[in-house]
């Protein structure tokens, strides 16, 4: 016999064996126990969280030879070919595949005659939501008045696509993500019963990749377990997987907190060598903050980490202030959506992380800049003037010129909070003004945002209406007052920090 995928052979074949969805089985028990069964039922949430195997197991409760009863034989005909594929009673529907008028059309013909063995006719309709509009029209009329001998279980993971008339006609039952210890409770139970070994700190990672899914849980077990056969590690599942492990993530924060480019660029060059995705890095280091945070603010119990690791998080959360964190992860969720846009995704990172150690030194009162320091003298208070000195303080008369100059002071101060604005207005506007820079207020009050050559298809996009209206709002709520905006190619950027083609020279040995 071929082999059997492990997420098929441990698919939940009766009530007490579904995980992590006691509402739900609690629901469906009392209604074949008390004969208060709905005539369509739609089950909905993500995926891998049992819908469609709780559709075959209601099915099995229904026919099952010594049924109704919420307690399926699973040895009796019935139960072996709904349990197979094999009955004619229970018809599964991949509304992907299956999503025109014609196959419904179809079904509303064969919906009518009686089943030919069991007691009811059981239509599963999997991923409904794909069904096109005249699809649902020629099923909506079917669903409300169905023959008695009919059921049917609509199952899809996008809810709010399927239309309301369809769903108010079927009882719903939402299926949530399953948590990470009922996950790691029945992987371990399922490890014990195939004969191979699986660390606990291995367990907890493959549970918090699958995401509350578990047929993504016993799919990369299985995968597993062809990797690296009857013993699997933490390593095992590091080096499968690609993702960051916690020594490299904890690094990372510790590299940060020191202020030093060169390690934290180290780190960089470490995990992409041990064949992890720049992306993935991103995305892992996002994660590694995100539980700082939770951990900052004493909500480390959502985290459902082990306890050795949680500790760790918060010796390392104890370092930082809450919002040095927060500004973490705005700029590596910034770089990775940057990087969908650029075509040197690890630059992209190594940019992010140099501006996030110049932010921090400015915070401590120094500037870094490509692993040199320099000391910067922050003086703390004016001279304090003698007794007998008398102090004239005069308010000079603000000019139209004094006032754009204090406009573009402010702006620049804020551009991030600007480009932060216009994300959240128009992400085609922010991806071309994040390729410009704010360069001065010309004579005719206009901010003029600077591109350098090679960039006039992002400053013709930002000179579009919707996007350039954009930008001159999110001026406007830094600077109290509209100020209009105008693009232009400069050969060079002023007060440029660290740029693209910087690092990327430094990183080529052209400067020194």
């Amino acid at each position: 016999m071929s082999y059997i995928s492990l997420y098929r052979k441990w698919r939940s074949q009766d009530f007490d064996e579904v995980v992590g969805q006691p509402a739900i089985v609690q629901t469906l028990k009392n209604a074949v126990k008390n004969n208060r069964l709905a005539h369509a039922y739609l089950f909905s949430g993500p995926r891998g969280t049992g819908k469609t195997s709780t559709a075959r197991i209601l099915a099995k409760a229904l026919n099952c030879e010594g049924g109704p009863t919420v307690k399926p034989c699973g040895k009796c005909q019935s139960c072996l070919k709904i349990r197979d594929g094999h009955s004619v009673n229970v018809i599964e529907i991949d509304a992907a595949s299956n999503r025109g008028i014609d196959e419904i059309r179809e079904l509303r013909e064969r919906i009518r005659y009686a089943p030919v063995e069991g007691r009811y006719k059981v239509y599963i309709i999997d991923e409904v939501h794909m069904l096109t509009p005249e699809a649902f029209n020629a099923l909506l009329k079917t669903l409300e008045e169905p023959p008695t001998h009919t059921i049917f279980v609509l199952a899809t993971t996008e809810l709010q696509k399927v239309p309301l008339t369809i769903a108010s006609r079927c009882q719903r039952l939402d299926f949530g993500r399953i948590r990470l210890a009922e996950i790691e409770k029945h992987l371990a139970r399922l490890a014990q019963a195939e004969g191979f070994e699986i660390d606990e700190k291995a367990l907890n990672l493959v549970g918090r990749v699958a995401e509350g899914s578990m047929r993504d849980a016993i799919s990369l077990l299985d995968q597993l377990v062809s990797f690296s056969g009857r013993r699997i590690t933490y390593d095992n599942v590091i080096l499968l997987l690609g993702t960051a492990d916690e020594e490299l993530l904890f690094a990372f924060g510790n590299a940060i907190l020191a202020g030093d480019a060169a390690p934290v660029l180290e780190l960089v060059k470490k995990g992409l060598e041990e064949g992890r995705s720049t992306p993935q890095v991103t995305r892992d280091l996002v994660s590694h903050f995100r539980n700082l945070i939770h951990v900052k603010v004493g909500s480390s119990e959502v985290l459902e980490l082990t306890a050795d690791h949680q500790e760790r998080l918060k010796q390392q959360a104890d370092k930082f202030t809450l919002d040095r964190i927060k500004g973490v992860i705005r700029a590596l969720s910034r770089a990775e959506l940057d990087m969908k846009w650029h075509p040197h995704a690890r630059l992209v990172l190594e940019v992010a992380l140099l501006e996030l150690l110049e932010e921090g030194s400015r915070e401590k009162g120094r500037e870094v800049s490509l692993g040199v320091r320099s000391e910067k003298v922050v003086e703390k208070s004016s001279p304090r003037p003698t007794p007998h000195a008398q102090t004239h303080i005069s308010s000079p008369i603000p000019t139209p010129l004094a006032q754009g100059d204090g406009h573009f002071a402010r702006i620049k101060e804020h551009w991030n909070n600007v480009l932060e604005s216009v994300k959240k207005k128009t992400i085609f506007g922010y991806v071309s003004l994040h390729e410009g820079e704010p360069l001065e207020i010309n004579g005719k009050g206009k901010l003029v945002v600077s591109f350098r050559r090679g960039y006039a298809f992002h400053k013709e996009r930002l000179e579009e209406t919707r996007n350039k209206q954009a930008v001159e709002e999110a001026v406007r709520e830094v600077v109290g007052e509209k100020v209009p905006i105008e693009c232009v190619i400069s050969d060079a950027k002023k007060d440029a920090s660290i740029s693209a083609r910087t690092v990327a020279d430094f990183f080529q040995g052209r400067v020194v």
